[in-house]
């Protein structure tokens, strides 16, 4: 993200998930008991907008993937729950972080990742895409740009909307969490018709 910039901000970024900065307990979401009630995310909305630059840029290079059909909240079950749990843990644990201008020598690229790197997006990206071709509709399966509410930097997230409510996918920990026990204030979400939804900044 354009928000992590200059060298510490990046190795500060990537070692968020070591330093344990998730305080908060993670979604129980296979089979055992949930640990605290999550519903679907909700904040007021500011506008509707056209998708980050960066976003369109890997639509046009990846035509129909961005094109989210099918149901728009997940049932969730064991199964469900499982597999979603696996493609989360299996992208963090093979894919590499490192930021774009590091290793592309560029500010921002959304890409898939290649040669087993990428930064927070293209781990996002990446799973949806895996998800996608479990069966999973993209409809369920949104991008989304937070901003961590103590460390101060931007991030983005996919996020899984499911009759458990909307869980994230996060490259900074496997485990899956309710969006408002996630350490993170919401600036954008991918909309159903191609638009970006814009949240009101807290007061």
């Amino acid at each position: 993200m354009t928000g992590i910039s200059g060298l510490k901000g990046w190795r500060r970024h990537a070692a968020y998930a070591v330093l344990g900065l998730w305080a908060t307990a993670p979604f129980a979401g296979n089979g055992a008991t949930q640990q605290r009630a999550c519903g679907a995310l909700d904040l007021a909305v500011a506008r509707l907008e056209p998708p980050p630059m960066q976003y369109r840029q890997f639509c046009e290079a990846n035509p129909g993937h961005c094109i989210l059909t099918g149901e728009f909240v997940l049932e969730w079950t064991k199964e469900t729950a499982a597999a979603v749990e696996a493609v989360n843990h299996e992208v963090n644990t093979e894919i590499r972080f490192e930021p774009d201008w590091e290793w592309l020598g560029i500010e921002d690229l959304w890409c898939y990742p290649t040669a087993g790197v990428g930064d927070c997006e293209d781990f996002a990206l990446e799973k949806r895409r895996r998800l996608v071709a479990l069966g999973f509709p993209g409809a369920a399966l949104t991008m989304a740009i937070v901003h961590h509410r103590e460390c101060f930097f931007a991030h983005a997230v996919l996020l899984a909307e499911t009759t458990a409510g909307t869980l994230v996918l996060d490259n900074l920990d496997d485990a899956l969490h309710c969006w408002d026990a996630a350490p993170y204030r919401y600036e954008r979400r991918e909309g159903l018709d191609g638009r970006w939804i814009r949240y009101e900044r807290p007061r």
